[in-house]
């Protein structure tokens, strides 16, 4: 298993992969497209990752998940977004969903606490990842937040366990309604524009 400061790293670091042709991966060391190795897939940030031992399955399974309230990011010093909470169902597979998704991990707990605050807007395929202490139901909240977010609640095993709509300057905290360690907020409709469920396991961790 991946140490959490390597994992933080990675996330820190990745960028949005450049498209390639199906079969390669971008090489950020020679900046181009490569072929994918024997025994490897493209992974979480673009990077390689060896081949699950059980392949690309994984249960198929159905759930869905629902929420009112108005979020906070888990860093926003509590700027969250709220709102019907959304969640399609997916089961618990097995394969790591692939992020196109540059991350913005905040470095220290002024950051954390601002989250996406006083921002008038956010990349595309630009997300901030939030990585609590602890595991267990978490809360965020919009106050002074003025993009319209989702955010991904997610557990210690990288599984996405719950996905909110976040309204901006909504002060009313919304709840993952699970234990989550992790929670990922990029702006509304990414998630289900990139075909993100609960269920998918989206950090390779």
């Amino acid at each position: 298993m991946k140490s959490l400061d390597r994992f933080i790293e990675e996330a820190a670091n990745s960028v949005a992969p450049k498209k390639c042709p199906p079969g390669q991966y971008y090489c950020f060391n020679d900046k181009k497209c490569k072929k994918i190795p024997t025994g490897y897939r493209v992974g979480y940030g673009g990077m390689l990752r060896p081949t699950n031992k059980n392949g690309n399955g994984g249960k198929n399974g159905n759930g869905n998940g629902n929420g009112n309230g108005n979020g906070g990011n888990g860093g926003n010093g509590g700027n969250g977004n709220g709102g019907n909470g959304g969640g399609n169902g997916g089961g618990m597979g097995e394969e790591v969903v692939n992020l196109p998704l540059k991350l913005i991990v905040p470095k220290n707990q002024t950051e954390f606490d601002l989250g996406l605050m006083f921002k008038e807007s956010l990349d595309q395929d630009t997300g901030m990842l939030f990585v609590f202490e602890e595991n267990g139901e978490k809360y965020f909240h919009m106050k002074n937040t003025l993009i319209p977010l989702d955010v991904a609640f997610i557990n210690e095993e990288g599984v996405v366990v719950n996905i909110k709509e976040l309204h901006p300057l909504r002060t009313m905290p919304v709840s993952s309604e699970c234990d989550a360690l992790y929670a990922i907020e990029v702006n509304r409709g990414w998630f289900e524009k990139n075909n993100v469920r609960i269920g998918d396991k989206v950090l390779d961790i």
